[in-house]
């Protein structure tokens, strides 16, 4: 069942001038360290901090309540698909990623656990 959806557009270059003015703090403020370095070995970093900083944004819109960015890392999972890990979080998440010129965009659904959703009437939601 579904518990929150959310979505998130950044600018590229006005997020590049906020890298630039505030550098290494802003970035370690919101990035992990497995997200900086998986960003900075890519030919357009920028862009794929931007997309992540998006992902966060939108997962925090769909959860309804206030993480620090640090606490959400965006991976990709055995099969390369970008995924969001947070420890404390018992919600299923899915996500998408995309970029386009100077435009990225995240959109995150977070589902509460199939077990709890089991009971739920189907015909009831449809």
């Amino acid at each position: 069942m579904i518990y929150g959806i959310g979505i998130d557009i950044v600018h590229i270059p006005k997020f590049k001038k906020a890298v630039e003015r505030w550098g290494n703090r802003f970035k370690n403020r919101i990035f992990t360290q497995n997200e900086l370095l998986y960003c900075e070995k890519r030919r357009f970093s920028e862009q794929h901090l931007a997309v992540r900083f998006a992902a966060k944004e939108a997962f925090l819109k769909a959860l309804g309540e206030r993480k620090r960015f640090s606490e959400i890392e965006v991976a990709n999972n055995s099969d390369g698909k970008p995924c969001i890990k947070i420890s404390d979080c018992k919600l299923q998440t899915s996500l998408t990623l995309s970029h386009d010129g100077e435009y990225c965009i995240a959109q995150v659904i977070l589902e509460t656990e199939k077990e709890a959703a089991e009971g739920v009437n189907q015909q009831a939601i449809l």
